[in-house]
Order: C-alpha cells, then structure tokens, then sequence
C-alpha cells in the first residue's frame, strides 16, 4: 500500500468538486519495481503567490519494503568456521521512499524521488554500495536519503533527472537477472564490479517505442568523474541491453571501465530465461574481469515464482583465480504486500580470486537464507 496526497497546483482557484479525493490522502496500492529502475515523483504545489498555469495535479506517494533475512552460511571466517546472521533482505533492501509527479501539460512533468535505506535488524541507516572510492561518495554515511535523492523534468524530448542515482550499468544489468541485483553479496555478481549509485549525477533517458538511449555525466571538480552511455529493446518476447560505464577513482589515480551487455527470452508467460555478460579493465591496473551470467525466472503459480541463477566471474593478470556461484530460490506471495522466501546458494574461490565479505577465505561456502517482506 502507499498513501498519496493529490492536490491542484492552483488550490485556491481550483475548488470544484472531482472523483478523487484532492485535499486528503488516497491509500492505493502500488507494485514496487526493483531498484534498479527509478521511479518518477514531483515536487508539492507552487505557492499561491506564483503565477497560475491552469489547473496540474501533484501527486506525492509515501512507499517502502521491510525485509528480515535469517542466513546460515559454512566457510565464513579465517577458520572456514560457519556463520548466522540476520540481517536485511536479500533480494530488494529495506527501504522508506517519496516519489511523486506533477503534470505541467504539453507532455510536461516534474518529477522527483528522495529515499533512504535502512537494515530493520537493527534499526541503523544502511545502503550496500561496496567501492565508495568510485562511488563519489557513495556509502551512505549520515545521509538521510543515501539511497536515491534527485529532481527532474519529464519532457517529449526525453527525462533529465539530477542528484544521487543507480548507474546505467547497475540500472540496465538488472534487465538480465533473475532477481536484478540482489542485496545479498553472495547471490550477487555484477555491482560489485560496476558500483551501484552515484552522487552529483545527471541523466538522461530518451525512449523512442520499443527502443531507450540513456546517457549519464557525474559531475566533479576533476578526480571522481563518471560517464556512461547504454541502451535497451524490449519486443516480443526479447528484453536486450548494452551499456558502457567508465569512472575515475578520487584521487585520479585509476579509470574503471565496465563493459556489459545482456537479455531476457520469454519462453511463456510464466517463463523467462536470461543471459548476461560484464567485462570490466583498468586504465592502469592489468586486473581484468569477464562476469558471465545465466538465470532462469519461473512464475509457477499467481503466489510462487522460483529462480535460478549460475554466474562465473573470472579474474585475469592480477590476482588470477575464479569465482563460481548458484543459487535457488523461492518466493511465495502471501498477499499482494506479505511474502516469504528461502534460498540456497554456492560459492567457490579458486586459486589467487580475491576473498569477499561474505569468504574471509578461499575455497567453497554452502549457503541458505529465509525471510519474511512487507511492502507498503
């Protein structure tokens, strides 16, 4: 569920009575998507002192996931000793957002989306970006909104939003996932190559029927810079993606540069089958890494949707080694706000592949995760 408020923009002037309620709140349901793919939302009405413009509608929607995971995992820590957690989802985040949208006519909209992360474990403030040096900042820290924060215009040539924003490799890789980027680090491959958000972004989206171009610049006073380009197809039953990533690290010392390209085969209404791809080199590291990706995402009823997913990462030049991981899932709807789910999953770390957060050391980890969501 979400509360929206729905107000005209000229208040006074604009009394008439109408089939929604403009001057109390509307509870509505809403389907939250992944994050992967920002929504719209636009700023609270114009003053009555600025100059009418006729009568546009401000809608402003209060929305979130609370998400509780229980995990058991083997080979966690120095001693291969086995590990149990709980912690916060592993598909989506737990999350408390405002996003909302105002028609200004002509095809015109403002939009905006402020939203924080937070771990329902415990309580604290929380946002899963792993390599801050390239993310402009981009551990939440005592942020309010560390999650997403931007404003943009909506206009016939395209949607420029500006603030704190997924990457276009973080936003189109999910297109190619089972679960687009889970929240887990052990189900997880690409974001931790690609970084997840960025701050002082801007972006912008153009999409022309089945076709999209999106481009993004983040801005800084030299070190930390950012570009990216990509673009996406949906026809029939095929969901395609390619986009090019490249950022500075903040003392310019380093460029990353990410290469991916991926898609989404609908076999049946209830089956989708995707594949994907993630190259990712150095300006002056030799460390290469080739992500590969295969997944599977099966609606077997209205309630319950089961996935797969194997993905092999490969490192080259530095630090030679493989990592190889696979997981399913399950997960049952018990309402349209309430599910639960389990998954159970694999990693192993061969040769010289770098340890992670969730392997302080090499070799294989056997995995299995539960929890319970609410959306609201």
């Amino acid at each position: 569920m979400a509360i929206t408020w729905e107000w005209p923009a000229t208040l006074e002037t604009n009394m008439k009575p109408c089939n929604v309620l403009r001057h109390g709140l509307v509870v509505s349901a809403v389907a939250l998507t992944s994050a992967a793919s920002a929504q719209s939302a636009a700023p609270p009405a114009a003053p009555a002192t600025a100059p009418a413009q006729g009568p546009s509608t401000t809608n402003v929607t209060i929305y979130g996931v609370v998400d509780v995971s229980v995990r058991h995992a083997t080979h966690y820590g120095p001693s291969a000793s086995t590990y149990n957690s709980v912690g916060d989802a592993i598909w989506a985040p737990s999350r408390l957002g405002f996003r909302g949208t105002e028609d200004l006519g002509d095809g015109y909209k403002g939009i905006f989306l402020i939203e924080q992360g937070f771990d329902p474990s415990s309580g604290t403030l929380t946002m899963a970006t792993t390599s801050p040096n390239y993310g402009v900042g981009a551990t939440q820290g005592g942020r309010a909104w560390g999650r997403e924060s931007w404003v943009g215009l909506v206009t016939p040539m395209g949607t420029v939003t500006m603030g704190r924003q997924y990457t276009l490799a973080h936003q189109l890789s999910g297109r190619f996932q089972p679960s687009p980027n889970p929240n887990l680090d052990a189900i997880s491959g690409f974001s931790v190559h690609h970084v997840a958000r960025q701050d002082n972004m801007v972006k912008y989206q153009y999409t022309a029927g089945p076709a999209a171009f999106l481009a993004t610049v983040t801005a800084s006073e030299g070190n930390g810079k950012a570009w990216a380009v990509g673009t996406s197809y949906t026809g029939g039953p095929f969901d395609v993606a390619a986009y090019w990533q490249q950022m500075d690290s903040f003392n310019g010392a380093e460029t990353r540069k990410i290469l991916g390209l991926g898609g989404t085969y609908k076999f049946t209404e209830s089956l989708k089958g995707m594949v994907g791809y993630m190259k990712r080199t150095h300006r002056v590291s030799a460390q290469e890494n080739d992500v590969y990706s295969v997944g599977v995402n099966y609606r077997a009823t209205d309630s319950l949707t089961l996935l797969a997913n194997f993905l092999l990462d490969s490192q080259s030049k530095v630090g030679i080694g493989k990592r190889r991981m696979a997981y399913v899932a399950a997960d049952y709807a018990l309402s349209k706000r309430t599910g639960i789910y389990a998954e159970v999953d694999r990693n192993q770390l061969t040769d010289r592949y770098p340890t992670t957060t969730f392997m302080a050391v090499r070799g294989t980890q056997y995995g299995v995760t539960t929890g319970i969501r609410h959306r609201f």
